[in-house]
């Protein structure tokens, strides 16, 4: 054979081996394309999702209600994307409505992408606020919560002493001042919220807040705090000192993630911001980023993909992005405004004589009127077998006594199985029929207990080591236990739920 024809030959092979090369590289490419293309689809029904259960959660309870007649409803959103919302039948025990949202890229195309997610949501107030959940055990224009709070707290301004637990919603009303939860402090759980009409600061290493935060200003999570719900805030939101978010993130301005954790491998989350995002720390993050304006990437290791308006900036120095860069970014869902603070109203009534009790005493179903009320170190039988007891106090009130509960009309109340010394006992929803009234100041003794709802006109002042099972009202004044810790249980009160 000569060597043209060996040639030929090699050129032919040679010819066949670039066609299945190309063919390979052409595959690969379109399935990487493919799967890119997915997973954006992927990422715009999640969206659509997340819009949907916010949308959801916006809605007062008679909204809620009318969606839930109304059964499957559709919701068109830009991008080609859409929610379809199932509002359930309210559970009037937990006061929520379980909501079932199907977010939907592309829908009608071969192309549809799905994304389906449950919650259970608690109806926003009439005015599209975020209200207290109904479960105040306290309200005042001020508070210091030093202890264990069983239910949701209500103040123009609120400290919390550290260490303490709030297993509740919180809600501040004062444009001005920064709500801080710091040093060990617990707030929340499922469903819960804390809402600030200004700032909102959580730090440090044990705090941890279970639920959504909304923040008509800016928000600073610090110190290692951990949130297990979404932020919204109206300004900037600013993550710092190894701090953990395993929710998304909302800001009508900037977004500076300085250091701390947020997404994992298996579950993304996701930042939205009005403005710039500038994400930093040397961490590992699993977030899609959005921002209207421009994101900036430095010393980070980041997968998702990254929605910008103006661009993306790449500080190269340790920075790796391990995913897509797109300029159409879904904006952020603004905070919803929290619920106003209006006291309860003082009732009117006529009292001519004072009351000291220095020896056991019981009320039973009715209405007293006093002038002052006061007990030396004693036991007060509360009888309410027969009804509900209501004590009018027109000037201060002051207690030392042991308080008895008696729920039958059999037996003697002066027992150990009535006592009552912590706030877990069998016959704490009896304090729903037990109210007292001062029209100045409410106090407890050392390590006195209470039952029942108080409404001071001024002050109240629980004591260390007390128990309260009931609420705590005041109409002018604060609810202050100076510093001294207390356990306090939500009941709510047959008086001021008919006034």
């Amino acid at each position: 054979m000569d060597t043209k024809g060996v040639t030929l030959i090699y050129a032919i092979a040679a010819l066949v081996l670039l066609a299945g090369v190309s063919a390979a590289i052409h595959s690969q490419y379109a399935t990487t394309l493919g799967t890119m293309l997915e997973d954006n689809r992927a990422d715009l029904a999640t969206y659509a999702a997340y819009s949907g259960l916010n949308y959801a959660r916006s809605q007062n309870d008679a909204a809620l209600a009318t969606l839930h007649t109304a059964g499957s409803t559709d919701f068109s959103m830009t991008n080609g994307v859409s929610f379809r919302l199932n509002v359930g039948v309210k559970d009037t025990g937990a006061g929520t409505y379980p909501v079932t949202v199907l977010g939907m890229a592309n829908p009608g195309t071969s192309y549809v992408s799905n994304a389906l997610m449950t919650a259970n949501i608690t109806p926003a107030s009439s005015g599209g606020t975020n209200n207290s959940s109904g479960k105040n055990v306290n309200t005042a224009k001020n508070i210091k919560v030093a202890g264990y709070v069983e239910g949701d707290v209500l103040s123009e301004t609120l400290s919390i002493q550290g260490g303490s637990t709030i297993a509740g919603s919180i809600t501040t009303t004062s444009p001005t001042a920064t709500l801080t939860i710091s040093g060990g402090v617990k707030v929340g759980g499922t469903g819960e919220f804390v809402c600030s009409n200004a700032n909102i600061t959580v730090s440090g290493g044990s705090d941890v807040v279970n639920g959504d935060l909304y923040a008509q200003g800016d928000v600073l999570i610090d110190g290692g705090a951990t949130i297990n719900g979404n932020i919204y805030a109206k300004g900037s939101v600013t993550i710092n000192g190894g701090s953990k978010v395993w929710g998304n993130i909302h800001s009508l301005s900037t977004v500076n993630f300085m250091n701390g954790s947020m997404g994992t491998a298996s579950t993304k989350q996701y930042i939205y911001a009005a403005d710039t995002v500038t994400v930093t720390g040397g961490s590992t993050i699993y977030v899609d980023i959005h921002s209207q304006a421009n994101i900036d990437l430095q010393n980070i290791t980041i997968y998702g993909n990254m929605y910008a308006k103006s661009g993306v900036t790449e500080t190269q120095w340790n920075t790796h992005l391990y995913g897509n860069i797109y300029t159409n970014p879904t904006a952020p869902t603004p905070p919803v405004a929290c619920a106003t603070y209006t006291p309860p109203t003082a009732p009117t009534f006529t009292a001519t004589t004072p009351i000291t009790i220095n020896s056991q005493k019981t009320f039973t179903a009715g209405n007293y009127y006093y002038t002052t009320f006061s007990t030396a170190w004693t036991d007060i039988c509360f009888d309410v077998s027969a009804g509900d007891i209501n004590i009018f106090v027109s000037g201060d009130a002051s207690s030392n006594a042991t308080i008895y509960v008696k729920t039958s009309t059999n037996g003697n109340c002066f027992n150990n199985s009535n006592k009552m010394d912590s706030i877990d006992e069998t016959f704490y929803t009896s304090a729903a029929k037990i109210f007292l009234y001062t029209g100045g100041k409410f106090t407890l003794g050392g390590g006195v207990d209470w039952f029942g709802t108080v409404l001071a006109s001024g002050s109240i002042y629980p004591a260390g080591g007390s128990s309260i099972i009931g609420s705590l009202h005041s109409i002018n004044g604060t609810v202050n236990p100076d510093g001294s810790w207390y356990e306090i249980k939500y009941v709510e009160s047959n008086y001021l739920s008919n006034h």
